[in-house]
């Protein structure tokens, strides 16, 4: 796959743009009218940095489904958007202009700190900023089944690392995640903590 990007399906384009560029600062880029004579927007893109939003009306095909999920109160569709810096003031301007607050300003123990809001039409919008990791090194990855540690690293124990991530494949097998992802999810933990432990 070479890029994705968000598409939300909702049932008027106009209110959407409104929301995104006025209470979240998104920039226009796109749009796209209806047929000749509809005086209606089907389709917008809206960019902020690097983050791409699509809105746009539902497809014929699509009608019956989306008045069903037009009538749930949660639609369970939420995306994440990753900020460098500023997230408390982020925050802050968000509180100012009554947006409805899903998830108030907290870190997480993923090292983010977070919020989330809810858009007009049920998405939720979680924004995230890292926290500021600490320059000391790591010795130990304990997670997911593994147990590595610095020197087994430092040893290019191999044997030792591959039995790990064998462990870890059997563990993340109990929540019904493959043997191939769990692997590449493992060797990538391990390459993280392999960095992080040289520190």
């Amino acid at each position: 796959m070479k890029s994705g990007e968000l598409v939300l399906i909702i049932d008027s384009v106009e209110e959407g743009v409104k929301f995104y560029t006025e209470k979240l600062g998104f920039d226009l880029s796109s749009l796209k009218e209806g047929m000749e004579g509809e005086k209606h927007l089907v389709y917008a893109h809206l960019r902020k940095g690097k983050c791409g939003i699509s809105l746009r009306t539902p497809q014929v095909e699509e009608l019956a489904a989306f008045s069903f999920i037009k009538r749930c109160a949660n639609r369970c569709t939420g995306f994440f958007v990753e900020m460098k810096k500023g997230i408390e003031k982020y925050y802050q301007k968000c509180l100012k202009k009554d947006l409805k607050i899903a998830t108030e300003l907290k870190t997480t123990d993923w090292g983010y700190k977070t919020f989330s809001i809810r858009d007009p039409f049920g998405t939720i919008i979680s924004f995230g900023e890292p926290i500021k990791q600490s320059t000391a090194p790591l010795f130990k990855l304990e997670k997911f089944g593994m147990i590595i540690d610095r020197e087994m690293i430092n040893a290019k124990n191999t044997t030792d690392i591959n039995a790990q991530i064998e462990n870890s494949v059997g563990y993340l097998k109990q929540f019904g995640i493959s043997r191939r992802a769990g692997k590449k999810f493992a060797k990538l933990k391990v390459k993280l903590f392999q960095k992080a432990s040289k520190k």
